[in-house]
């Protein structure tokens, strides 16, 4: 089932997404980005899906002026997350503008995972003609040049402030898929011991994936088949064995959406199950659906010694929307 069928089988809760998070105004704030208070360990700004192409320079708009009011920020921004569909067709020359976009104007270090149309679309609609593993040796390349990192496959960890960010990817197995991903145990294995170093000392990790996982944040309504198969790559088991686990997904193309669209209609952006949070991110670069459509949102994330907060924003207006946001109190 596509998007479009997933929004007329489903179309009632599309529009109430969209109301219930537009109205009443009092949800939405214009502001600088000055949300965090005097004891914000870190700060983070999470988008996905910018979708870049070489020649289509709106998108790269997008992100050089959400990134110039960010570098205005009356607060430290530590990082920045992009969590994949990076470029639009896995051509090596819009990666490599990317690079240089973030190089040149993000104010913090860009932590990037690869997306299905980072590895699975290479080569799709005539764009380049490499393969899906050349793409994401692309991928690798560039962003281990970036990170000043030495990473061998398509997942990596990195650490900002003391906090772990565990990037974790599609492997492209036996040639791969056009949007689905492979993980072999290496990977499983590589997630569960970073888990256990990063969450040792009571302090949040956060795992970083283009994937949304199976059945998580309305996944099954707003896309169907589109999230891990856990039958396959049972990463939500991994993640439940520790305390404080994060985990940050886009792919969906789903709009922002406030706690009442969460209440009624159990289509949510931020959900908890079994001790892990799971963050789903709206598109950056294209229109979504199922809640606030337009392009350039995405999210603060502000980690404090007892909680995380998450504030839904858009990063190129400098809107804030006050009612989908959440606070997740940490085990201690």
């Amino acid at each position: 089932m596509t998007v479009v069928k997933a929004i007329f089988g489903n179309f009632f809760a599309f529009l109430m997404a969209i109301f219930l998070t537009v109205f009443p105004y009092k949800g939405i704030e214009v502001s600088k980005i000055n949300t965090s208070k005097e004891d914000c360990r870190m700060v983070a700004e999470l988008i996905s899906d910018t979708h870049v192409e070489a020649k289509e320079l709106a998108r790269f708009g997008f992100i050089k002026e959400g990134f110039r009011h960010l570098s205005n920020a009356d607060i430290t921004i530590d990082a920045v997350v992009n969590a994949g569909d990076i470029t639009n067709y896995a051509d090596e020359e819009s990666l490599a503008k990317y690079y240089e976009v973030i190089k040149e104007y993000s104010p913090a270090v860009v932590i990037n995972a690869a997306g299905n149309h980072d590895i699975g679309h290479a080569g799709d609609r005539d764009v380049t003609d490499i393969s899906r593993e050349e793409a994401k040796a692309n991928f690798i390349r560039y962003n281990n040049e970036y990170l000043g990192i030495e990473a061998e496959d398509n997942y990596y960890s990195y650490e900002v402030n003391g906090y772990k960010f565990i990037v974790i990817g599609d492997e492209c197995v036996d040639g791969g898929h056009w949007d689905a991903m492979d993980m072999l145990e290496a990977q499983m294995a590589f997630l569960d011991s970073e888990l256990a170093e990063a969450t040792a000392d009571g302090k949040p990790a956060f795992v970083v994936c283009h994937w949304p996982v199976d059945g998580m944040n309305g996944q099954e309504t707003i896309w169907p088949d589109c999230g891990i198969d856990l039958s396959v790559n049972d990463v939500k088991t991994v993640m439940e064995k520790y305390d404080n686990v994060f985990y940050i997904s886009g792919h969906m193309h789903t709009g922002i959406k406030s706690q009442a669209v969460d209440k009624y209609f159990k289509l949510a952006c931020v959900e908890q199950c079994n001790g892990v949070t799971y963050i789903t991110l709206p598109t950056y670069g294209l229109v979504n659906s199922f809640g606030i459509p337009t392009s350039g949102t995405g999210m603060q994330l502000e980690v404090y010694d007892d909680s995380v907060v998450i504030r839904p924003r858009n990063f190129i207006t400098n809107f804030w929307y006050t009612n989908s946001a959440y606070t997740i109190d940490l085990v201690k």
